[in-house]
């Protein structure tokens, strides 16, 4: 084994790289690394440049992929003076070898013009906006401090007495795996104009995040220009992953999905009422799943 897949001296001085006890911390949208086509930045389509379906692909030991769900354009009300854009976007983690995981990821999804005179368009909402967790856990923990000394006589008397002082404290932690949102502004000037979740496993199980996240966003839009969403996506793997085993520097970003509000609705995973999209519940659109079980997986063959 090489010190690379180590995960020691091998990635040691490259920008970029942090290394701790357990883990090996990437920029997906930055770095190349893995088995052939690792790395390479998602670009648009000259020909259709527009709101394309594959936002983040990456594959390695652990495949990482951002797809756009939904997009739908339109008003935040009937009575507003805003527009609306409604995202939908999927990310999925999904290991290609026993024992591989990710231990955290960052998402960040940053909305700007286009133009230098455009308006900035406004994250209004999201789903996930706060803490959240899912599959807790608790672990008995019995911990004993104690001391010894010796009394004994001296002037020739082999003679001594040694006591012991124990005392054992018993405690319960709790853990679990955590999904946090949050809306933020670029430079410290309004509006929010960035979405964030950042997901972390229990590490007490340390059994990764989850396999699949399902986010929507809801942005506010002050005129019909199209504009940009700028995907970046950072992630934390256990140092057995080896999605960093062949570096070859610094990679540009993955191009922005360019958005365009005069193109229809998707209309995948409902029918929108374009004219209110304000009303509609951002977390009745979103999911979250560690894995997918095959109820019926033994078949009889006749």
């Amino acid at each position: 084994m090489s010190d690379t897949e180590k995960g020691g001296p091998g990635l040691e001085g490259v920008e970029g790289v942090e290394l701790d006890d357990d883990v090996t911390v990437f920029d997906v949208g930055m770095f190349d690394g893995g088995a052939e086509g690792t790395g390479f930045h998602t670009k648009n389509n000259a020909k259709d440049p527009y709101q394309r379906s594959e936002v983040i692909q990456r594959t390695g030991a652990v495949d990482i992929r951002c797809t756009v769900v939904d997009i739908i354009h339109g008003a935040m009300s009937a009575n507003s003076d805003c527009w609306a854009t409604l995202m939908v976007l999927q990310f999925r983690f999904d290991p290609q070898k026993r024992a591989r995981r990710i231990a955290a990821a960052t998402i960040e999804l940053r909305f700007d013009a286009l133009d230098l005179d455009g308006e900035t368009p406004e994250v209004e909402a999201i789903s996930f906006d706060g803490n959240f967790s899912l599959m807790p856990s608790k672990q008995t923990e019995s911990i004993t401090k104690g001391a010894t000394g010796t009394a004994g006589a001296s002037y020739g008397a082999n003679l001594g007495l040694e006591a012991k002082w124990e005392k054992t404290v018993n405690r319960e932690t709790t853990d679990a795996t955590t999904v946090s949102g949050g809306r933020f502004v670029v430079n410290n000037q309004p509006p929010n104009c960035v979405a964030k979740w950042t997901l972390l496993e229990n590490k007490t199980l340390k059994s990764g995040i989850p396999a699949s996240l399902r986010v929507a966003v809801l942005i506010k839009r002050r005129d019909e220009r199209d504009f940009a969403c700028l995907p970046k996506l950072e992630v934390r793997a256990d140092r057995w992953t080896r999605v960093l085993e062949k570096f070859s520097g610094k990679m540009p970003e993955d191009d922005p999905v360019i958005l365009k509000p005069s193109k229809k609705p998707t209309n995948k995973l409902m029918v929108y009422d374009t004219e209110e999209l304000g009303s509609v519940v951002l977390q009745s659109l979103s999911d979250i799943t560690f894995t997918t079980m095959i109820g019926d997986g033994l078949k009889n063959q006749v």
